[in-house]
């Protein structure tokens, strides 16, 4: 009689390595992800979550935790927690990128004025081709 070889998947969580608004709205996604995976596999094996979830600070480079707890933080790389780098990416996340704002009214009176001269010209062809024909 044989015995079936566990069948698992390695859950890795995401690495935080750049302080760009895109690339921390990526990683944010990617980690509710990652902990919602972690809590359904823990509800199936029965294993307790704090044991089996991976810290966000061990999840983020060394480069960018120096950089964040240094410069966002202004705290030591030692003092800096898991709740201090999540509410600093989620402040960073619900901001606008670079707080500006484009206005687009601009974009759609442009998209107006070149229907309306694509118009103008199709109507002249329209004309002009049953002339040529």
């Amino acid at each position: 009689m044989s015995i079936p070889q566990p069948i698992f998947e390695v859950i890795r969580p995401p690495e935080l390595s750049s302080w760009e608004h895109s690339a921390l709205i990526e990683w944010h996604r990617e980690w509710e992800r990652y902990v919602e995976m972690i809590r359904h596999r823990c509800t199936t094996t029965g294993e307790t979550f704090e044991n089996v979830v991976a810290t966000v600070k061990g999840s983020v480079k060394r480069k960018t935790l120096r950089n964040l707890a240094t410069y966002v933080l202004k705290k030591s790389v030692d003092s800096v927690t898991d709740a201090d780098i999540m509410a600093a990416v989620v402040a960073r996340c619900s901001t606008l990128k670079n707080e500006f704002v484009p206005d687009i009214s601009i974009a759609f009176e442009t998209a107006a004025n070149y229907k309306s001269r694509s118009k103008a010209r199709c109507q002249r062809c329209d004309c002009k081709l049953p002339s040529l024909v």
